[in-house]
């Protein structure tokens, strides 16, 4: 890194709004640490259930392993880890505040800032002008993306620590603002969403049948009834147009078809819910623009313009332009809008809040504070059409902003990182393929009968397999310039070309495409290179673990295991080997190619009479020549074993499948060693 004023991050880490620790959570899924990853995940993010489901997947998009094959499934990893239903110990609060904070809004914003006050130590109510907490997650998404169950344990969790909800409150209606610092709140947050639907301003939108598609939603998710019709169209490509398509079809339409005024490849939703749209039978008209709405007393027809694409306009996306005389029309029962929404904000210019042109709060970025002091804003009230993960961050900063201001301090922002560079074509090449794992969702003829969830989420299985594929960006190897001798070996033992030497300054040099695959760190003769990931300890931690449990009393042989955690076939083989009643004990590593023979030689030392390495099939390692080196290392060991005057079966290779064959083979090891006696009588 030339500038060591520029943080330097994973690219799914510096691509999150919130920059979730996605790398590391994901480590501990693949290491089976599924509490301590949820942990990881539920201390920036109090919406884990909701975003492993709905998220618009900026960390994916970012993600660099989608050069070699496909990217991580992040979210999907992030929902299995709110899915176990692991039991998070309650946060307390460092000190308690005497100050009483008032937030506006139940959304996700909302309640992200309650959350991280109520951590903070203070008491936070929440105004909801809704029935129910949950602002558009809980009336503008389907809940065949997001359960009802789902959204309340995210909210639930943040209630949980003492923030009061206040739902059927107006403010403004029901309580001005300016009542709400007479009532003793020292700040407040405005979080109030987008809930006004946006107008197409064609002929014709106002008659009986045009619906928005937020107020379909809103009462469906009050349990009213609508009556759809046989033929619906949607007007929009965004995942609120795609949900509408899809709910109509479960309400009752026998066709819905979306209207988009772009190609396909520019559509704003996310890609999966397009595929399973497209797999319940959506129709899409594609660079079609609605021009009038036709009908006697109600909607009959549909017309619409072919549109094609002219430059680039400010979003980035090219514009359409209609293309004259190539009208044509649907025939239609229901037309659903889904073009956006906006805020209703004509409390808060009343009460000395500045509006900007574009009709939204005006705020200050970093902090979200407003132009009246003590007053913060975020969410879709300052940024309409951002994500669920767009309006936590907001949350969050405006809950640090108003601790500041409380505290009477100058607020202080968290840096954001850069992304690590792409990886290199030649490190590209050497990367082994292996496809993402799939999620298992409902057929398509069970799909449409009512809003059951689509996607059924990932078992332990998948989600630890998925995991192992992440390339743990940025937490590969280090290399101390005070130890290195420059000699080479990094260089000639890296499956992957990483390290150089440089000339000048004579030491080794590992740069970010490194793969942790931790050959270099065993093979250093200076002992001179180390692992960034807080989460590898190459065994020794679980070697003493295991150490501690053996019997010492009954004479039994005492064996070490160590598994490879990157192996399926070693899946659930330590509690196998726990429950066999034997003095036998495993100790997990993310990869045999990352156990230091002297580890081994320390079990030894400690009592140990026999280990066996458990060590997957040659080509199945995830690292490229990890198990090679790590062949060679026992073998090289097996030498020096026999040199110490130690019987060679004190020493085995095993391939954990097939797992009988394993367990017979352990078991007439444990009867040699039986023979042979402890290693201790024979020093």
């Amino acid at each position: 890194m030339d500038n060591p004023n520029i943080i330097e991050e994973a690219p799914c880490i510096a691509a999150c709004a919130i920059n979730q620790d996605a790398r590391d959570y994901v480590q501990l899924i693949a290491r089976g640490r599924f509490e301590e990853a949820f942990q990881l995940v539920r201390s920036k993010n109090p919406f884990p259930a909701s975003c492993g489901r709905i998220c618009t997947r900026r960390c994916e998009e970012a993600c660099r392993r989608s050069a070699v094959d496909e990217p991580i499934a992040i979210a999907w990893l992030k929902r299995f880890l709110a899915d176990k239903d692991l039991d998070l110990p309650q946060e307390k609060p460092p000190q308690e505040y005497p100050e009483k904070i008032a937030i506006i809004g139940a959304g996700p914003a909302g309640l992200s800032a309650a959350n991280d006050l109520a951590l903070m130590g203070y008491q936070c109510v929440i105004f909801e002008e809704l029935l129910e907490p949950g602002g558009m997650l809980s009336v503008g998404v389907p809940r065949y993306r997001l359960p009802r169950q789902s959204l309340d344990k995210d909210i639930n969790e943040t209630l949980s620590l003492g923030v009061e909800l206040r739902t059927g409150v107006k403010i403004g209606k029901d309580l001005p603002i300016d009542s709400l610092f007479q009532e003793g709140f020292k700040a407040v947050f405005v979080a109030i969403g987008a809930h006004r639907p946006s107008r197409l301003n064609i002929p014709g939108e106002d008659l009986p049948g045009v619906i928005p598609a937020l107020e379909l939603f809103r009462k469906i998710s009050i349990g009213g009834g609508v009556k759809i019709g046989h033929k619906v169209a949607i007007i929009g490509g965004g995942d609120t147009a795609l949900d509408a398509a899809r709910t109509a079809l479960r309400i009752g339409a026998r066709e819905a078809s979306l209207v988009y005024r772009r190609s396909l490849e520019e559509m704003p939703c996310e890609e999966e819910g397009r595929r399973e749209a497209e797999e319940e039978g959506i129709k899409f008209f594609l660079l079609a623009a609605p021009v009038e709405i036709l009908g006697k007393n109600k909607v009959e027809t549909l017309k619409c313009i072919r549109m094609r694409l002219g430059d680039p306009d400010s979003s980035g996306r090219r514009r359409p332009i209609p293309i004259p005389g190539s009208e044509f029309t649907l025939e239609v029962d229901k037309v659903l809008v889904a073009i956006g929404q906006s805020p209703e904000l004509d409390t808060f210019s009343k009460a000395g809040i500045r509006i900007t042109p574009k009709d939204l709060i005006g705020v200050d970025e970093e902090t979200m504070a407003t132009s009246r002091p003590g007053v913060f804003a975020g969410g879709d009230a300052v940024l309409v059409g951002g994500t669920l993960i767009e309006a936590v961050a907001h949350g969050k900063r405006a809950a640090r902003a108003i601790h500041s201001y409380l505290r009477g301090e100058k607020p202080v922002m968290p840096q954001r990182p850069s992304p690590l560079k792409d990886l290199s074509p030649q490190r590209l090449s050497l990367i082994k393929r292996t496809p993402r794992e799939r999620m298992s969702t409902l057929p398509v003829e069970s799909r449409l009968r009512d809003f059951g969830e689509v996607e059924l989420g990932y078992s332990d299985q998948l989600a630890v397999a998925e995991a192992r594929r992440c390339l743990n960006c940025g937490a590969g190897a280090v290399v101390d310039p005070e130890l290195c001798a420059a000699c080479l070996t990094c260089v000639r033992v890296c499956p992957y070309d990483v390290p150089e030497i440089s000339q000048e300054e004579r030491v080794a040099k590992i740069g970010p495409d490194c793969q942790s695959c931790g050959i270099c760190v065993v093979e250093c003769p200076a002992r001179a290179i180390t692992l960034k990931d807080r989460y590898e300890d190459q065994g020794r931690i679980a070697l003493e673990r295991a150490l501690q449990t053996f019997s010492l009393k009954d004479g039994r042989p005492r064996i070490i295991t160590f598994l490879c955690q990157y192996d399926p076939h070693c899946a659930g083989l330590s509690q196998v080997l726990d429950e066999a009643g034997e003095n036998v004990r495993a100790v997990e590593v993310s990869c045999v190619g990352k156990i230091d023979p002297l580890l081994i030689l320390k079990a030894f030392e400690m009592g140990v009479d026999g280990v066996v390495v458990a060590a997957c099939s040659p080509g199945d390692c995830p690292f490229q020549k990890g198990h090679s080196w790590a062949k060679k290392r026992f073998d090289h060991l097996v030498v020096h074993i026999a040199a110490l005057g130690m019987e060679r079966q004190r020493l085995q290779w095993f391939s954990p499948s097939p797992r009988e064959q394993f367990l017979r083979k352990l078991g007439g090891m444990l009867e040699e060693l039986k023979k042979l006696g402890a290693v201790s009588s024979h020093n």
